[in-house]
C-alpha cells in the first residue's frame, strides 16, 4: 500500500513540475509575441506592401497553419515526440523574430510572418496534445486554463504600455529583436521536459489519420459545426479593423485599450473556469461560447462610437475563455481520449 501511495505522490509531484515549467514557458512566449504583435501591421505597411500583398499575407497566415496541422497531427500520433517538436519550433520561431527587423522587402516579410504563423500553429497543436498525454482527463481543463491565463497575464503590461507608445521604425526593429531574445529564453524550458514525456510506440497512424478521424460520428459533427462557425466568422473578422479605423475612428490608444480589456477579461475568466470546469457539460459550454462570440458582428454593426465595442470586449472574455479550453477538451473526448 505504501508503495502505491509513494508512486502516486511521485506522479503528482512530476505533474506539478511539468505544469510549472509549462506556465513559465507560456508566459515568456506570450510576452515575446505580444511585444511585437501590435506593431507588425504598421511595420508591414511602412515597407509599402501593396493591398494585394496584404491579402496574400492574410490568406496565408489564416490557411497554411491549419493545413500544416492536419499533416503534423498524424506524425505526432506516430512518434509522440511533442517536446522535441515544441523545442525545435520554439527555437525556429525565435530565429524568425530576429530576422524580421532585417527584412526590408515586403515579400520577404510576408514569407517570414507566414512561416512563423505555420510554426506557431503546429506548436499549439503539439502543446495541446502534450497536455492531453501527460495529464488525466479531470486535470486537463484546469491545466489548459492556467496556461492560457498565464499567457494573458504576461501580455497585460505590454498592452498597457502600447496605450502610450508611438515607436519609430527603428524602435520597432529593436522590439522585434527583443521578442526573439525572450522567445529563446522560453525555449530553454523545453530542455527540462525532454526526459518527462512518455513516448508512444509508432507506426500506427498514417498521414490520412486526421481525415479518418471523421469516421467518428461525434467528432464529425463537432468538426462540421466548427467549420461552419469558422467560415461564417471569417467573413466578419477582416471587417472589424476596417470598422475600427474608418467607421469608429479609433486611435492607436483606443486599440491598445481594446486589447487590454479583452485580455484582462479573458484572463480572469480563465482562472474562474479552471476551478469550475470539472463536471460541467462540455457541449453546453461550447454552445454558450459560440453563441456569445457570434454577437461580435452584431455589436460592430450597431455601434456608432467605440463605447459599445469596449463594453462588449470586456463582457466577451468569458466566451473566449470557454472556447479556448473547451474546444480541445471536447475534441479529445469525442475521439475517446
Amino acid at each position: 500500500m505504501s508503495g502505491k501511495v509513494e508512486r502516486s505522490l511521485l506522479v503528482e509531484r512530476r505533474e506539478r513540475g511539468v505544469e510549472r515549467a509549462l506556465v513559465i514557458r507560456q508566459s515568456l512566449a506570450s510576452l515575446a509575441d505580444n511585444l511585437s504583435a501590435p506593431y507588425l501591421g504598421y511595420y508591414f505597411a511602412s515597407l509599402s506592401g501593396s493591398g494585394a500583398l496584404q491579402g496574400v499575407l492574410q490568406m496565408s497566415v489564416n490557411s497554411l497553419p491549419t493545413v500544416t496541422q492536419v499533416l503534423a497531427g498524424p506524425w505526432l500520433d506516430r512518434t509522440g515526440r511533442h517536446v522535441e517538436l515544441l523545442l525545435a519550433a520554439s527555437i525556429a520561431s525565435s530565429i524568425l523574430w530576429l530576422l524580421v527587423p532585417l527584412a526590408l522587402d515586403p515579400l520577404l516579410l510576408v514569407a517570414l510572418i507566414t512561416l512563423r504563423a505555420v510554426i506557431v500553429g503546429v506548436s499549439g497543436l503539439a502543446l495541446t496534445a502534450l497536455v492531453g498525454e501527460l495529464f488525466p482527463g479531470d486535470e486537463r481543463g484546469r491545466v489548459l486554463s492556467y496556461l492560457n491565463a498565464a499567457a494573458q497575464l504576461s501580455a497585460l503590461p505590454v498592452f498597457a504600455a502600447t496605450i502610450f507608445a508611438n515607436p519609430s521604425l527603428e524602435t520597432m526593429r529593436l522590439v522585434f529583436a527583443a521578442s526573439g531574445v525572450v522567445s529563446l529564453a522560453a525555449s530553454v524550458t523545453w530542455f527540462a521536459l525532454l526526459g518527462v514525456e512518455r513516448r508512444r510506440s509508432g507506426g500506427s497512424a498514417p498521414l490520412t489519420s486526421s481525415l479518418m478521424a471523421l469516421r467518428n460520428e461525434a467528432f464529425a459533427k463537432f468538426a462540421a459545426a466548427t467549420s461552419v462557425y469558422s467560415f461564417a466568422m471569417a467573413i466578419a473578422w477582416p471587417l472589424f479593423p476596417l470598422a475600427q479605423r474608418y467607421v469608429l475612428r479609433m486611435s492607436v490608444a483606443d486599440l491598445a485599450l481594446l486589447n487590454l480589456l479583452s485580455t484582462s477579461s479573458t484572463m480572469v475568466s480563465q482562472y474562474a473556469l479552471a476551478k469550475r470546469i470539472n463536471g460541467r457539460s462540455l457541449k453546453k459550454l461550447l454552445i454558450v461560447s459560440r453563441f456569445g462570440l457570434v454577437m461580435f458582428p452584431t455589436v460592430y454593426a450597431l455601434a456608432h462610437d467605440p463605447l459599445p465595442i469596449f463594453a462588449w470586449q470586456l463582457l466577451s472574455g468569458s466566451f473566449v475563455a470557454i472556447g479556448m479550453v473547451v474546444i480541445p477538451l471536447y475534441a479529445m473526448r469525442a475521439r475517446g481520449f
